[in-house]
């Protein structure tokens, strides 16, 4: 890793998200958790007098369908609320060629153009 450099012109600079579960540490720590509660709910059913083999097969069965049934639903959510990468991906590079060609217009290209928004908006 190098150190972090200034964006020069025309670059954007780079923002980390800092949301929970979009860094390495979150995920170890999520896939940690999830270890754990199946252990514990392996453990537990054992406790209550359910054989071993039975509480694995109970415990696969649950979190196969939790995770199946969570990953899906956040898909679609992301999906509905137009979220996904590509969408995003596909924004930024509408903005950064309009910026483009706003840059390569001329002054009086650019005024004639404000103009005309500005009569479109009324």
């Amino acid at each position: 890793r190098g150190r972090a450099r200034a964006p020069e012109e025309g670059e954007r600079e780079f923002v980390q998200n800092t949301e929970f579960g979009y860094s390495r540490k979150d995920v170890i720590l999520i896939g940690a958790g999830l270890t754990v509660l199946g252990v514990a709910a392996y453990y537990g059913l054992q406790q209550t007098g359910m054989n071993a083999i039975m509480a694995g097969n109970f415990v696969q069965l649950f979190f196969v369908l939790l995770l199946t049934v969570g990953w899906v639903g956040s898909y679609l959510f992301r999906v509905a609320t137009k979220e996904m990468t590509y969408v995003k991906q596909l924004e930024q590079y509408e903005e950064a060629v309009m910026e483009k060609r706003l840059e390569e217009m001329t002054d009086d290209q650019v005024e004639e153009l404000s103009k005309k928004v500005n009569e479109d908006g009324e």
